[in-house]
């Protein structure tokens, strides 16, 4: 591989600093970024963000009101499946083709699936 040039780093630079702004949740619920990229990203990038938060939301919530930590846990597990909805409609508009985009689409329902599964055990 070749070094890459300084136009082409900050090419890149330039790219990586348009993730997670509102524009790029806009591209990637959309569709208009590419099925890689919304397949990963939206699956787990997002969740680098989501969980420490969660996690520590549910710890304060169980440490001062408790009761109020199973409703909360419940409305995260809906947000993330309608999350996650979003993201397999995006990768529908891409259009899967081959094995693992497949997969990819089948993974993205049913981890929507588990979700809305979880908020309704709670």
């Amino acid at each position: 591989m070749n070094d890459p040039t300084r136009k082409e780093l900050e090419a890149i630079e330039a790219e990586r600093a348009k993730i997670f702004t509102p524009q790029w949740f806009g591209d990637l619920l959309g569709g208009r970024l590419g099925f890689g990229d919304t397949y990963w990203l939206g699956n787990f990038g997002v969740l680098m963000f989501a969980v420490p938060a969660v996690v520590l939301i549910a710890g304060l919530l169980y440490a001062q009101a408790p009761g109020a930590m199973i409703p909360f846990l419940r409305a995260v597990a809906v947000i993330y499946a309608a999350w996650l909805l979003g993201v397999l409609r995006a990768l529908f508009r891409i259009g899967p083709k081959g094995g693992w985009p497949i997969f990819g689409v089948i993974w993205t329902a049913g981890a929507a699936i588990a979700s809305l599964i979880t908020a309704i055990q709670i």
